[in-house]
């Protein structure tokens, strides 16, 4: 199939209504544009987005981390690192035009200089006319956090347990006989390895986001309350649910810089001898940087690792660039999902028809959908819209009353002229120790909803706590 070019609106939507059509065809063999010219489109770059290290090297800055001045955003160099907490400390100077044009120039007339400031030379998307290297205000949530805050202070935590609180041998055990759940069966931790040198416990991002939700479920029995250490791994997950979080509010990100201070005041405390790694430093930039580009979950580097894991898949061979087979088999994945997709998004699992007076809460049904006790409804156990899934028995956020979330948990899903959800709606409590909502369920309590109703789209396992099977808990990914 020959590549095409989404080019506006109108071409799109003939695309989604009719994949067979003769306008279709056209738009393959280009024979569209050719009877309908169209004004040309211009842009420009609004941010670079990408993992550390190849930011710092397509926007001019050094590739070393441990070089003295490594921050992007500001100079701040890597001993002041460990005392300044906070963009509003007085000895934080942020980079700007300005100052970047006398480091500029500074390497321009000392040829035989390195580096000056962090820089390495002025990067060609300086010549850009709306785009300069000191406005991206990008940040890789997923390498700073997920592939280097959590799991350096994961291992640190464990240290700690192991040597006051529970044997070596019980770590690992608890880690892999804990239920993590249906949503996160795919990503729990296969094998922790605490041994090994350096920061990292041996896991990937998915893996380390499913721990660190978790740990709190996991150890909470053993841990006390007030430790400060344990402490320190609840302020860690109080600024994971905000950076997280698809929506934030300019309020959320002063909270944020409040925890991200508290939080790295009390590493030097509890470990001393410790230096906070440069990820540490670039969080206190979250909360300006949100405030400049919007949640840095839309720009972070998972999307794209999980698009490079078709090619380290299939390449035979480890070099650097994918081979012919490989790129051709990728281009057929991608044109066997187009062709085989849904256009409007949803998928279910086997149906069933099934008479309304039959179904165990087929009155209250009846007077939500103002339908006879006679009809017929199709009843399925699972269903997916646009990528989401959800099951019966899963838990779902039906509204927001007083900043508390109001869960219920599916109880049936029905197609009838849409998706609807029979939820029965549960009490919750947050628990600080255990970072997690507990939930009872209410009595004669239902609710009839449609996907776009729910408050949060996605939804929650109900989960025990390691050893105790009479509560439950919801762990929630973001704050809500």
């Amino acid at each position: 199939m020959n590549e095409f070019i989404f080019r506006n609106n109108e071409v799109c939507n003939l695309i989604q209504e009719k994949r067979q059509s003769d306008t279709y065809r056209d738009l393959c063999d280009g024979q569209y544009y050719k009877n309908h010219p169209l004004e040309p489109i211009f842009g420009t770059i609004a941010q670079f987005t990408g993992d550390n290290l190849g930011l710092n090297g397509i926007l001019g800055y050094v590739e070393s981390f441990s070089a003295k001045h490594y921050c992007r955003l500001c100079l701040t160099d890597k001993v002041l690192a460990q005392e300044v907490f906070s963009e509003d400390d007085p000895r934080v100077i942020l980079r700007s035009r300005n100052l970047n044009e006398k480091h500029y120039k500074y390497l321009a007339d000392n040829p035989n200089e390195n580096s000056c400031y962090g820089f390495k030379r002025n990067s060609v998307l300086n010549t850009l006319t709306y785009f300069n290297v000191s406005e991206n205000f990008v940040l890789d949530i997923m390498h700073d956090i997920l592939e280097g805050v959590a799991q350096y202070e994961v291992k640190l935590l464990f240290e700690y347990m192991s040597c006051n609180l529970i044997s070596c041998d019980s770590i690992p055990q608890r880690l892999y006989a804990f239920n993590y759940g249906y949503l996160d069966k795919n990503n729990r931790p296969t094998k922790v390895n605490l041994q090994q040198a350096g920061n990292s416990i041996g896991l990937n991002a998915s893996q380390t986001l499913c721990l660190i939700r978790n740990i709190p479920l996991i150890f909470g029995d053993v841990v006390p309350e007030g430790d400060k250490h344990w402490h320190l791994m609840l302020l860690l997950l109080h600024i994971v649910n905000i950076i997280f979080s698809p929506c934030i509010s300019e309020g959320m990100t002063i909270f944020l810089k409040h925890l991200i201070v508290e939080h790295h005041r009390l590493f030097k405390e509890l470990y001393p001898s410790r230096n906070l790694i440069p990820k540490h430093h670039l969080m206190i930039h979250y909360p300006e940087c949100i405030r400049q580009i919007g949640p840095l979950i839309h720009v972070w580097t998972m999307r794209y690792e999980a698009k490079h894991r078709f090619f380290k898949k299939n390449q035979k061979k480890k070099i650097q660039k994918p081979d012919q087979i490989t790129c051709k088999k990728h281009q057929l994945a991608i044109a066997y999902h187009w062709e085989h997709c849904t256009i409007k998004g949803i998928e279910s699992g086997p149906v069933s028809k099934e008479l309304l007076s039959d179904l165990e809460n087929g009155d209250f049904i009846s007077e939500q959908l103002h339908i006879d006790l006679s009809s017929e409804l199709t009843v399925t156990p699972w269903v997916k819209c646009h990528g989401t899934e959800y099951r019966s028995g899963l838990v779902v956020c039906l509204d927001l009353v007083d900043d508390a979330p109001v869960f219920g948990k599916i109880v049936n899903i029905f197609i009838m002229d849409g998706i609807f959800f029979l939820a029965s709606c549960m009490e919750s409590e947050f628990v600080e120790h255990l970072h997690a909502f507990s939930v009872f369920a209410q009595e004669n309590s239902l609710v009839l909803k449609k996907p776009d109703e729910l408050f949060y789209h996605k939804p929650f396992d109900l989960q025990m706590s390691y050893g105790n099977d009479s509560l439950f808990y919801i762990v929630l990914d973001c704050y809500l």
